[in-house]
């Protein structure tokens, strides 16, 4: 029971109007611009599957997965020290590591709602409802799941290991995860999104052959080497992340002692 106590305190912090306008803005706008791109363009040259498949790797995959991940992910220890209540949280009469667990999972389930009616919302936008079932968003939903857990554990321990965990976060994000996947060889296989397009089966290549002409910005973005992955390893691999970073995180936050920070505002 208390338990579940702390799990709404901590969702009701994590819809507070600044956030919950946030997450409404990333819900929304991969929906928005495909509406756009479906009015503006010639009926004759609309592609429903190549509009999805740009905004839902450029937009949800890569911008609103990995930016509420690191935000949500490090904000479970990270906000109550600048908030200063970390020290009113530890008094609870729970061990650490549940009080961790109860706050990581309410942070990975908004991760989870806001990426999964995204993706919903522009498939339905794009192929509109009749057509919903050609846009093949299982797979999608699927990835996007386990990619909220990935990479929300990677941040979870982020916060609980270092300081200012945000800005690291955001370097990873930007940096490593944009980057990495891009470089020849087997590099891509040290990057969680390679994984999650391997169980998404968006495995798009890099080959300049296959993207002369194109003028698509989006997906000319999300262009990388192609790795072969399979989809056992990649379930293996994420699961595997998750639960080691889940379980160093609850191992650092029960030993490590925390005090809020003086030059928090």
């Amino acid at each position: 029971m208390t338990d579940l106590l702390l799990m709404q305190a901590t969702l009701r912090e994590a819809l507070r109007p600044r956030r919950l306008l946030i997450a409404l803005l990333l819900t929304i706008l991969p929906a928005a611009i495909g509406l756009l791109w479906r009015l503006l363009a010639p009926k004759d040259s609309f592609d429903p599957s190549e509009v999805y498949d740009s905004l839902v790797v450029g937009l949800i995959f890569s911008f609103a997965l990995t930016i509420l991940s690191v935000t949500y992910g490090t904000g479970v220890v990270s906000q109550e020290i600048e908030q200063r209540t970390i020290v009113y949280l530890l008094t609870r009469p729970l061990p650490r590591w549940r009080l961790l667990l109860a706050r990581f999972l309410v942070s990975v389930l908004v991760v989870v709602c806001v990426c999964v009616l995204a993706t919903v919302l522009l498939a339905l936008t794009v192929f509109g409802p009749t057509h919903l079932g050609e846009a093949g968003i299982g797979p999608d939903l699927k990835a996007l799941i386990l990619g909220a857990f990935a990479y929300g554990s990677l941040f979870l321990l982020l916060g609980t290991a270092i300081p200012r965990p945000l800005t690291w976060g955001l370097i990873f994000v930007f940096g490593w995860e944009t980057w990495v996947p891009k470089l020849p060889g087997s590099f891509a296989r040290l990057s969680i999104m390679s994984y999650l397009r391997a169980l998404a089966s968006r495995e798009i290549s890099a080959n300049p052959a296959d993207s002369s002409g194109s003028d698509n910005i989006l997906l000319s973005f999300a262009r990388a080497p192609e790795v072969a992955i399979s989809s056992p390893a990649a379930w293996t691999t994420l699961l595997i992340l998750t639960t080691f970073c889940t379980i160093l995180a609850m191992i650092i936050f029960s030993h490590k002692e925390y005090v809020p920070r003086e030059d928090a505002e």
